[in-house]
């Protein structure tokens, strides 16, 4: 690394906008950028603080804003009254960790391009601490330290920078997805894991009600027209889904599949991922309703 004892004023400009486009702020304060991204082996050497108040305060902004996000994604009041974590039980402590920890921090600094104005000592040097993996996740929290101060603690102001410069919407969203894939969920077993996710108390249990063609009728080829539609609640909302279907079971298996699309977030891999609440389902597509009070789609809409 090349040793350097201050920013010039190309430095810092292209820091100040690098930083705010990663985390949606600029830190406004030089001496707080600088002092940001001084190492203590350098201020043992010349002179000014080092970086290290800047690390702890980062640290702990991380770790309140990472639970605060994580909490508002991930968990609610179940229908119990219980506070409980959507993903898998006692997922919450060691998923916080993966989040933030140096290794991920560390990627995010060799994403950015910036430890290479890291003001360091001669020992630093040295030793290319640029290169170290706790460095680079130490200069990270610094960097957010530096934000809470410069901003004045500016709640909404650190929440954005966390979330943003962490990718945590997206990261927290692949981790759900691919934690509720594992569970292999599709049409032919969503009955048998609605019932399941309902006796782990993640939501109400299913009701089911029917109408078959003694109501409906029957299609243009024939096939019986049946009609069922169930609800539940899980720890965020209540969801309800209706679908027509050439047979009892086949009505039954469609609703609980795009229920549980819905609780999951998954995408339907039977047709479109509309928010509509009545569908069809006919020769494996799970197909929108747009004629809501009429079952005569069904063989039309494939």
């Amino acid at each position: 690394m090349k040793r350097q004892k201050h920013f010039n004023g190309q430095d810092k400009q292209k820091l100040k906008l690098l930083i705010q486009e990663k985390t949606g702020y600029c830190i406004r304060s030089s001496c707080a950028l600088s002092q940001a991204f001084r190492r203590r082996s350098f201020c043992a050497e010349e002179e000014g603080k080092s970086n290290e108040m800047f690390e702890f305060i980062g640290d702990q902004v991380l770790s309140y804003y990472v639970v605060k996000i994580i909490s508002d994604r991930c968990c609610a009041l179940n229908i119990e009254g219980d506070y409980s974590f959507r993903i898998r039980e006692n997922y919450f402590t060691s998923l916080k960790q993966d989040i933030v920890s140096n290794e991920v921090l560390a990627s995010i600094i060799d994403e950015w391009g910036v430890s290479e104005y890291l003001i360091v000592g001669r020992s630093d040097e040295k030793n290319q601490v640029d290169q170290q993996t706790k460095v680079k996740a130490d200069l990270f929290e610094s960097i957010i330290g530096a934000i809470a101060i410069d901003s004045k603690w500016n709640p909404v102001v650190l929440e954005t920078a966390v979330r943003k410069s962490l990718n945590l919407d997206d990261r927290l969203q692949a981790i759900i997805q691919s934690d509720y894939k594992s569970m292999t969920i599709n049409i032919d077993n969503a009955v048998t894991v609605l019932k399941e996710l309902a006796e782990k108390e993640q939501c109400s249990m299913p009701k089911y009600e029917f109408s078959g063609p003694e109501v409906f009728g029957y299609d243009k080829d024939g096939n019986p027209i049946w009609y069922c539609s169930s609800s539940i609640i899980n720890d965020i909302t209540g969801i309800t889904r209706c679908v027509y279907a050439s047979s009892k079971k086949d009505a039954k298996k469609a609703v609980a599949y795009l229920m549980l699309c819905e609780h999951f977030q998954m995408q339907n891999q039977y047709g479109p991922n509309d928010f509509y609440p009545i569908w069809n389902y006919s020769d494996g597509r799970l197909v929108p309703n747009r004629n809501l009070f009429n079952g005569e789609q069904l063989s039309k809409e494939k």
